[in-house]
């Protein structure tokens, strides 16, 4: 694994800023990569979750249907309802559609009070299919960021040391993107971007994500002319 001090330390070398006073300062360098770490997170989903309480255990009480999600999540990829009292082998996996869905197949789902069977996933709320009639734990997986950024010389990213060093090309675009005559080089900007889109993948619509969340099944629409 890298640590933050030796991804710096990469960047300088790669930046032909290895010797001070730099042009780059270790503070900006810094929120670049950590920017890096989560660029990479969104596009790669490199960090799964199902074990942090604080990120995959929503407290559910009857009758109240949305709830704020951790800050951290990027999409969730299962998640299952426990009313109280219920063993760890009796939870609900729940389907996760779309009010539009809810809407044409569920009459009446915003009033309605049963155990849960579906929920709907905003970027920072999750809202189930119906009031839940009982008090219970919502249980997810999910894709997050890091859970807090990098800041001490000894930190390093939270997913696999494989691909920290390509980290740094995302530094490098950003660095270079600055509109700053002695450093701007729009051409090595655009490279470094293309390194690490390489790497990670292009970052995904949000309206495309979520519809590749959703379990609503797609059908092409007959149109009569």
């Amino acid at each position: 694994a890298m640590t933050l001090a030796q991804l710096i330390a990469q960047f300088r070398r790669e930046a032909d800023d290895a010797v001070a006073p730099y042009f780059f300062s270790d503070s900006a360098v810094t929120d670049w990569l950590n920017e890096a770490v989560d660029e990479a997170c969104v596009r790669s989903l490199l960090i799964k979750d199902w074990s942090t309480s604080a990120v995959c255990n929503i407290a559910i009480t009857a009758g109240t249907s949305t709830y704020s999600t951790h800050a951290s999540i990027i999409n969730i990829t299962r998640a299952e309802f426990f009313a109280t009292g219920d063993a760890e082998t009796d939870g609900d996996v729940l389907g996760q559609v779309t009010e539009h869905y809810l809407d044409a197949r569920e009459a009446g789902w915003r009033t309605r009070t049963e155990r849960p069977v579906f929920y709907i996933h905003h970027d920072t709320k999750i809202r189930f299919g119906c009031l839940p009639e009982t008090d219970g734990t919502l249980k997810l997986e999910v894709n997050r960021l890091p859970l807090a950024p990098m800041a001490l010389t000894t930190d390093t990213p939270e997913f696999a040391a494989k691909h920290h060093r390509h980290l740094v090309a995302w530094a490098l675009h950003r660095a270079f993107s600055i509109p700053d005559t002695e450093v701007i080089d729009p051409a090595r900007s655009s490279r470094s971007e293309a390194e690490f889109t390489r790497m990670f993948g292009l970052r995904m619509d949000a309206t495309i994500r979520r519809e590749h969340e959703t379990d609503v099944p797609h059908h092409n629409r007959a149109v009569w002319l």
